[in-house]
């Protein structure tokens, strides 16, 4: 199967005390309403989420440190992961052209998408884990040709690759309870 060959999970590539402390940075951040590439407040219905683009230039050396660290990280798994997938003849990541801190409350969630498009130039999407103490909120992927499903454990510290393209449609179901904290990051 398509998804479970491409959609991969890293665990551990935050130590449990770095994922701690990130979720508690996260939590004393000041969100705003997801929006899309032109500003336009997204339909709710749709996609319900809070986020903090993280920003190389920025006054707080505490939100430069996170950006470096965590561009780094992704940046090298990125590449790590097209080495595994014997794509690196094809594909490297040179870029992280985009890292945000996601919060969905209750209710909050995102229906199906995929993350690349004509507004966007992304080779591989990404997810960080940070807390999983929330119910719903699950990481679902829906392969395109057969309409299977699979569903990803949110482990705190682990990350989550896979190819950006209309290939991966994915989800964030809707939170029943909590609040889900999360890093997302594309590469090109």
């Amino acid at each position: 199967m398509l998804l479970k060959r491409y959609i991969k999970q890293y665990p551990n590539v935050l130590s449990l005390e770095t994922t701690s402390v990130l979720t508690r940075y996260a939590s004393s951040l000041k969100y705003e309403s997801a929006k899309i590439g032109s500003g336009e407040i997204v339909n709710e219905k749709i996609r319900k989420v809070h986020n903090y683009p993280l920003s190389f230039y920025n006054k707080s050396l505490t939100e430069v440190h996170w950006c470096n660290f965590l561009s780094k990280k992704i940046y090298d798994l990125m590449n790590f992961y097209l080495d595994k997938n014997n794509l690196i003849n094809y594909y490297k990541i040179t870029n992280i052209n985009q890292i945000e801190i996601l919060k969905y409350a209750k209710t909050f969630h995102y229906d199906y998408h995929i993350d690349d498009g004509s507004n966007w130039n992304r080779t591989l999407s990404s997810i960080l884990f940070l807390n999983n103490d929330y119910e719903g909120g699950e990481l679902s992927f829906k392969d395109p040709l057969n309409g299977e499903e699979i569903s990803i454990k949110p482990e705190p510290g682990a990350i989550v690759v896979w190819p950006s393209n209309v290939l991966f449609p994915h989800t964030v179901k809707p939170i029943k309870n909590g609040t889900r904290y999360s890093v997302v990051a594309w590469g090109n």
